[in-house]
């Protein structure tokens, strides 16, 4: 029995080769630049067959490397970035393998920050490993600068609200507690940019040391800084499939998507089916709040329909001709652009000409 023929779409093809990206792959194939078996492809949705196939790109024929990937010590000052504007040291150029298709790091990692991080050209493990609910782990060393007290620790093994939402709970552990510097251990259950050094911050403690130290199974064994090493098939088949030891511990679970502020805020966001909405202490929306005079609308209008810009251009022509010695206190404020104020009842608090209703 014969196996099924392994078929790809053809952007997706072309793009794991390094011709481009997916999209600007898809522009190729528009253009009639790309050739299968000789014949020349211009819709999209076409499967190929890369290993009984022949596909061609401007004449010469597309071979397709096989995915690769390295596990790397980033130093501090190393930017995890495939292009910096500022000329910086990234992390792909501290891996010596070149091929065709260009390397990435997977997910970020601070310039002033140091440790593994997973440089590879394989999609799939990079959204493998940044799938929100995968459960591999990842352990920081940090040394800390102000006194870790109980309290603190708690607050930091239930999870801490950040501008963005909830930090969900760390795993925290202690290796050295002092008044002035503490270390310790901490693996969170996001894997979120920056996640670890704001909760601390959110605590009262300053980071000014980080460094990754686990992903799953792989450690910092044997690999020096700006080393690298290049991941077997075994690595990668366990970071698809962490075993126990190597995934995230009992009871620290991401929480669920969504942006949600601090409850104990005045004001904070809840999530619906029309988006984020902000609302009062008391519950009400600030679309559902009524006007503080009972009116709706941007333009507070009198009874004669004038809209209130012109109603005061009105009242400040009317004072101008008020002779000086007749001029009122509220007169002069009318004179200088502002409107005398109005209470809840409606009764003016100055001497403002009377309106009358509209018939």
């Amino acid at each position: 029995m014969t196996d099924a023929p392994k078929l790809e779409r053809l952007h997706k093809f072309l793009a794991r080769s390094g011709a481009a990206s997916r999209r600007d792959c898809e522009d190729l194939i528009r253009q009639g630049r790309v050739s299968i078996d000789g014949t020349v492809v211009r819709s999209m949705g076409v499967q190929v067959d890369p290993e009984h196939q022949e596909v061609r790109l401007d004449g010469e024929r597309v071979q397709c490397e096989p995915a690769v990937s390295w596990i790397v010590y980033k130093p501090v000052g190393v930017v995890c970035t495939t292009d910096d504007q500022f000329g910086r040291t990234n992390v792909t150029s501290l891996v010596k393998h070149r091929s065709k298709r260009a390397l990435f790091p997977v997910g970020r990692m601070e310039e002033e920050s140091e440790g593994l991080i997973v440089v590879t050209n394989d999609g799939d493990l990079a959204a493998t490993m940044l799938k929100r609910g995968h459960p591999l782990r990842q352990t920081w060393y940090l040394r800390l600068r102000g006194e870790l007290t109980n309290e603190r620790l708690e607050q930091l093994r239930k999870g801490v609200w950040l501008s963005d939402g909830n930090s969900g709970p760390v795993w925290v552990h202690v290796l050295r507690r002092g008044h002035h510097v503490t270390t310790v251990l901490a693996s969170p259950a996001l894997n979120q940019h920056r996640l670890l050094r704001r909760a601390f911050a959110k605590v009262g403690l300053t980071a000014d040391k980080m460094a990754r130290i686990r992903i799953g199974h792989l450690t910092t064994e044997n690999l020096k800084e700006r080393g690298a090493r290049r991941l077997s098939r075994e690595d990668v088949e366990r970071i698809f499939h962490p075993a126990e030891e190597d995934q995230r511990p009992a009871g620290l679970k991401a929480p669920p998507p969504g942006g949600r502020r601090d409850p104990d805020s005045t004001a904070f966001r809840t999530g619906s089916r029309s988006g984020s909405v902000r609302r009062s202490p008391s519950g009400r929306s600030g679309s559902a709040r009524r006007p503080e005079h009972g009116r709706s609308g941007s333009a507070r209008r009198s009874p004669a329909g004038r809209s209130g810009s012109a109603r005061s251009q009105e009242e400040r022509s009317h004072a101008a001709e008020r002779p000086e010695g007749q001029r009122t206190e509220s007169t002069r404020r009318v004179i200088g652009g502002r409107a005398p104020t109005r209470d809840v009842s409606g009764a003016s608090r100055g001497r403002a000409r009377p309106r009358g209703r509209s018939r």
